[in-house]
């Protein structure tokens, strides 16, 4: 595996290779686990040269301090690449993510009522931000396909949207969430937990998949957030921001029975000092 700092370099690299290669990319704030490392088995799966980068975002944090406790263990990370098969790693400095000359071409999208939803409503600027960097990334990789990860799931969705709107040659490829043996999503930010903590928020996805059950049986989905919000929130260490049920495509909140490619259930919970998200996807064309 070849490390490039700058974006010139990769590029170089990229530009030489054949023409009838395909390139998939995997971009990451790094702090890797085996979440990532599905997108990195997925990309060269199907492609002939896969690329990862990792580069912690400032423009997509609304809180200083999650900032500047992200994990970062570039060494390792670097290591868990290569022995997974990645060909070309990215690993910038913000300066060369965000040149003194660079224009935001994101500035100007509208994502509508994308935004306005859970992680929208919650972290107010993030998706921006989000926006921002997976542009300027794709514009430096260039790729065939981007990978993404499902535990994001509004993200993705906002993904797509920019893609759409600026009219990005790149298709998406969306893996699905993986998870500890408790059903805890994998997350960079786990390891910020204590044992205790980490107890606590392997019951995360308990209440979403009761949530699951609970619409599969005809249930009130209101009712089921409601009681999915208060069953979290008895727990002295869990503290839920939002349970939401909601169609896949628009991501706005569900009516009962009206149809829908896909149905889902999402949360986001502080657990400790730290902010987890999950989804679960309830069912799919009905």
């Amino acid at each position: 595996m070849r490390t490039f700092p700058t974006a010139t370099g990769l590029r170089t690299y990229l530009d030489g290779l054949p023409n009838d290669q395909t390139v998939a990319y995997v971009p990451t704030m790094g702090a890797l686990h085996a979440g990532h490392m599905a997108l990195i088995t997925a990309a060269r799966d199907s492609h002939d040269v896969v690329v990862a980068s990792i580069f912690v975002n400032p423009t997509q944090f609304n809180e200083a301090s999650d900032l500047d406790t992200y994990p970062r263990t570039p060494e390792a990370d670097a290591d868990l690449l290569q022995l997974h098969g990645c060909d070309a790693l990215y690993l910038p400095a913000v300066e060369d993510v965000y040149p003194s000359d660079y224009e935001d071409r994101t500035s100007r999208l509208d994502f509508g009522p994308l935004v306005a939803v859970m992680e929208g409503a919650n972290r107010p600027g993030h998706f921006a931000g989000v926006a921002q960097v997976v542009y300027r990334l794709l514009d430096i990789v260039r790729p065939t396909t981007l990978v993404l990860g499902q535990k994001d799931y509004q993200q993705v969705a906002v993904i797509r949207s920019m893609i759409e709107q600026l009219g990005v040659k790149v298709d998406v490829t969306v893996v699905p969430t993986v998870r500890e043996r408790d059903g805890l999503a994998l997350s960079s930010r786990n390891r910020r937990l204590n044992d205790a903590e980490r107890l606590a928020a392997g019951t995360i996805n308990l209440h979403l998949k009761a949530v699951a059950a609970g619409l599969t049986a005809g249930w009130d989905p209101k009712e089921l957030e409601k009681t999915a919000f208060r069953e979290m929130a008895h727990h002295e260490l869990l503290a839920p921001e939002y349970v939401s049920i909601f169609d896949g495509d628009t991501l706005q909140p569900w009516a009962a029975d009206a149809p829908v490619r896909e149905l889902v259930v999402a949360t986001a919970v502080r657990c400790g000092p730290v902010r987890l998200i999950d989804n679960f996807i309830v069912r799919t064309s009905f």
